[in-house]
């Protein structure tokens, strides 16, 4: 019996690292203004300048400051890395690249990207998913997980119209991605409409096209996790999309307003805490960071000037991968 998996699945493989296991169970943010009559936003209470209080869905986000893009150059000697934040999703025009980012993009010799999806082929990905992502004792998710999950499962599958057949021949993991991918599918995003794919297409032919990671290497990392933990993951993404699409469009917002630090918090407090969050949180985002910061340095060492798409959430935050190449004698600017 073939495992069916529908066009939504590709792109939400390579954002899976974030959005198919984040749980929306955010605690309170708070819009502070900084000295300097700016505005931030915080996971503590604002002291002198408080602007407000945000709900937890950061909904009502202020209005983009500076006209700041989610953009960033390092630089280090000889080497230059253009790094940008990508949702890896979109909306059809909802947004364009302002000129800035167009024109180093322009100037750079080679393109960096977490994965390169054009270059995977529907077989290919088929191949990938039925040797990772089904039983091959032929038994079905209902044996793997509890009823009450197995329960709520099949109730969202039948609201977002995906196959309970399917949905039996996958592990966790993969359900997850599939009941996420349709989701998005339905709320209008694609992943024809990110940047990523916008980069890759205008990239081809015309300049060096590197991978941080690999498809198979990212299915990996999820598929190493336990049974037990991967039922998690499905119980968190359940959670999620139950939240409609709040978790994406506080994303979008933090995007849109060139805001790493926001981000970093949105997609932090997203993660469950307890043992189970703080390992997820590890492995998809605080390993990943360290490694990709340590292939960017080697990258800009032979000084070439790179423009580098990576997930938005990788860059923000104490573990961020800007704050780990100043770590490594990098100076970062947001132009």
């Amino acid at each position: 019996m073939a495992l069916l998996l529908k066009d939504g699945v590709k792109v939400v493989v390579i954002v899976i690292l974030m959005f198919a296991i984040a749980s929306p169970a955010m605690a309170a943010l708070y819009k502070c203004l900084d000295k300097q009559n700016r505005t931030i936003y915080q996971d503590k209470p604002c002291t002198d300048m408080t602007v407000a209080r945000l709900p937890s869905s950061l909904s009502k986000m202020g209005a983009k400051q500076e006209n700041r893009t989610f953009f960033w150059k390092a630089t280090a000697g000889k080497g230059t890395l253009n790094l940008l934040g990508s949702l890896q999703y979109g909306e059809k025009a909802a947004y364009s690249l302002p000129q800035i980012v167009s024109d180093a993009f322009n100037r750079a010799e080679v393109l960096v990207v977490e994965a390169d999806i054009q270059k995977v082929s529907a077989k290919e990905m088929f191949d990938v998913m039925q040797g990772k992502g089904r039983y091959l004792d032929k038994s079905k998710l209902e044996d793997h997980i509890k009823p009450g999950t197995w329960k709520k499962t099949t109730e969202l599958a039948k609201q977002l119209g995906v196959d309970e057949e399917s949905l039996q021949l996958a592990k966790p993991w993969l359900a997850a991605l599939m009941l996420n991918a349709q989701y998005l599918s339905q709320q209008g995003y694609k992943s024809e409409f990110s940047v990523d794919t916008l980069l890759i297409q205008q990239a081809q032919g015309k300049k060096t096209i590197i991978e941080m990671e690999n498809l198979e290497a990212e299915i990996d990392l999820i598929d190493q996790f336990p049974e037990p933990e991967q039922e998690q993951m499905l119980l968190h993404t359940l959670k999620q999309l139950s939240k409609g699409e709040e978790y994406h469009r506080n994303n979008i917002n933090a995007w849109e307003e060139g805001d790493a630090e926001a981000m970093d918090l949105i997609v932090r407090q997203s993660f469950d805490p307890g043992q189970l969050g703080s390992k997820l949180y590890k492995t998809f985002l605080i390993d990943r960071n360290e490694r990709m910061a340590n292939r960017l340095v080697d990258l800009a060492n032979d000084g070439r000037t790179y423009f580098v798409v990576l997930g938005a959430d990788h860059l923000g935050g104490e573990k961020g991968i800007l704050k780990l190449l100043g770590q490594k004698g990098f100076t970062i600017t947001q132009p």
